[in-house]
């Protein structure tokens, strides 16, 4: 047995790798070879990406999200026994259980499936060679008595082609468990040349919402800066440094050291035109006393009393001065505890009447300017005490051109269903005690 390749060997692998073939047998011509090789490489089977400084690695670790280590499964190739009828070649195909156990983003995609042959991916699938790094070198076993390595030096001399994975052996072992069954090497999963140069391809780094960024060359991503596609937070330094959170429909900001700033702060820029956080005087802006009470101006601050309140309807107070009379305010009534004071004449709210209508709480003084006609008055509409005054302007009334003052529903004016203005220029006075209408 030959301690190392012989000439026709060599001569062989040298040959036909020139004409783009691999050396299967030295019993097959040029011709007879059917697996291609590869000397003069295309874009699409050239490395896009340098494989990083190899280290000793687990099964399935992925070293610079391009190279990845695998136990490639070798298969005995057909057809290429040698005169002893023992097999030469051997394929090298990935293990039936890849996509299982393998942390490869493309498993499953392409030729990253269970079982996959790399000779039968025309260098989609390639072994990075041992000339990026000593430690790529591809470790091959046996397993006759358990895993054991074929040395490179093994009397049966042997060659891989680490382009399409298939493993020669010149002078087969007599036992034929003394075959390879399988080896260690990092598989290349990366972009290849044509990706890259097309402007796409690299996937991106860091985790999903991470914004990317080129670090070195590479795309990354950073847990300190993420978008969810609504909203953009981050936790960093420098010039927007206060920037936390920014969504569509609001932004925080917080400083970049100390204490959130007190009440009172406001966005300002500096004198770099960074929009900042500046601290306000700390007053406060939520408001003083208790639930309806009016905020007023107190040294400075918000203050408030029981004194005056406002539940939105009713303004309600108890005080002194040009207003102490009145001490209740609604949308429909004035209301005044104790004497009352007028410096000036009293106007009373004035509704011109020509066709039928309907009282209503906010009129006072109903002027009829067309006869005849009715009005309709519902006591329970009205506040108790509160007074009504139908005046006929026209001066046209007659007991055939009547005033009617019909009362609501069931309700009585002076013990009446309705009461008739006859005579021109008459008029009546009413008030109502929240039910029914009495004439005064």
């Amino acid at each position: 047995m030959s301690t190392a390749l012989t000439d026709t060997s060599k001569l062989n692998l040298s040959f036909k790798k020139v004409l783009g073939k691999a050396q299967t047998s030295n019993t097959k011509g040029v011709s007879n070879e059917g697996i291609g090789s590869n000397i003069s490489m295309g874009a699409s089977t050239i490395f896009g990406y340098e494989p990083p400084t190899p280290v000793s690695s687990s099964y399935y670790t992925i070293l610079g999200g391009v190279a990845e280590m695998v136990k490639l499964v070798a298969t005995p190739m057909a057809g290429t026994k040698d005169d002893d009828g023992r097999y030469q070649a051997f394929a090298l195909s990935l293990p039936t259980d890849y996509q299982a156990n393998s942390s490869n983003p493309k498993k499953g995609t392409g030729f990253y499936l269970n079982g996959q042959v790399l000779n039968e991916t025309t260098g989609t699938l390639q072994i990075i060679p041992p000339s990026f790094g000593s430690n790529y070198t591809a470790l091959v076993y046996h397993t006759s008595s358990g895993p054991t390595q074929i040395p490179a030096l093994d009397a049966r001399d042997w060659v891989l082609d680490y382009f399409n994975g298939i493993f020669f052996q010149q002078d087969p072992p007599t036992d034929s468990d003394e075959n390879p069954a399988y080896v260690d090497a990092f598989l290349y999963i990366g972009d290849y040349a044509i990706t890259r140069m097309s402007g796409s391809g690299q996937n991106p780094g860091g985790a999903t919402t991470e914004i990317q960024f080129n670090n070195a060359g590479v795309f990354s991503g950073s847990s300190n800066l993420t978008f969810n596609g609504t909203t953009l937070t981050g936790s960093y330094t420098g010039s927007l440094a206060e920037l936390t959170t920014i969504s569509a429909s609001f932004m925080n900001i917080e400083p970049v050291s100390g204490t959130m700033a007190g009440p009172g702060s406001y966005l300002s820029l500096d004198a770099n035109n960074n929009v900042v956080l500046a601290t306000g005087d700390g007053a406060t802006t939520s408001p003083a006393g208790a639930n309806t009470q009016l905020q007023f101006n107190n040294a400075g601050s918000f203050g408030a009393s029981a004194n005056l309140t406002f539940n939105g309807t009713t303004l309600t107070g108890s005080y002194t001065g040009s207003l102490a009379q009145v001490t209740t305010l609604s949308s429909s009534a004035l209301r005044t505890d104790g004497n009352s004071y007028l410096s000036g004449g009293l106007i009373h709210k004035r509704t011109a009447i020509s066709t039928t209508h309907t009282a209503s709480l906010t009129e006072y003084i109903l002027a009829v300017t067309a006869v005849p006609t009715s009005i309709l008055c519902d006591a329970t509409a009205f506040s108790d005490g509160q007074v009504l005054v139908i005046k006929d302007e026209s001066g046209a009334a007659s007991p055939t051109n009547t005033i009617t003052l019909n009362a609501s529903a069931s309700q009585t004016i002076d013990g009446n269903s309705d009461v008739f203005i006859e005579s021109p220029y008459g008029s009546v006075f009413l008030y109502s005690n929240g039910t029914n209408w009495f004439i005064y």
